[in-house]
């Protein structure tokens, strides 16, 4: 079923992990160099647009579903570069994979961009 052939192709960024001059573990994100992936033939689908307004600031938080490839590397840290901008993903990736047959048309997962004025 993947790549879908009128699918879109973005790109996965994932933060290299430096060492925390504290602690001396690996948490801090550098996103300078971030290793990157490229996902091709993704489904990008509208979700949600909120738009937040109050005496200090204003956002609007838009949401969208990415439908791809079960396994695909995709983390909740990651960011995806996707109808030209950046967006953060939400939560885990959600497989879909049938109980009764193990049939897996694909997974999915949520990414969210947020714009403040």
């Amino acid at each position: 079923m993947f790549p879908l052939a009128n699918g879109e192709t973005v790109t996965r960024l994932r933060r290299t992990l430096i060492e925390d001059t504290f602690s001396g573990l690996p948490t801090k994100g550098d996103w300078t160099t971030a290793n990157r992936l490229t996902l091709e033939g993704i489904s990008i689908q509208p979700s949600s647009t909120v738009e937040a307004v109050n005496d200090s600031r204003a956002q609007v938080i838009t949401q969208m579903s990415l439908y791809c490839e079960t396994g695909s590397d995709v983390l909740p840290m990651d960011r995806i570069e996707a109808a030209s901008a950046l967006w953060e993903v939400q939560g885990e990736i959600q497989n879909h994979t049938s109980g009764f047959t193990g049939w897996s048309p694909g997974s999915e997962f949520s990414i969210k961009k947020v714009l403040e004025t």
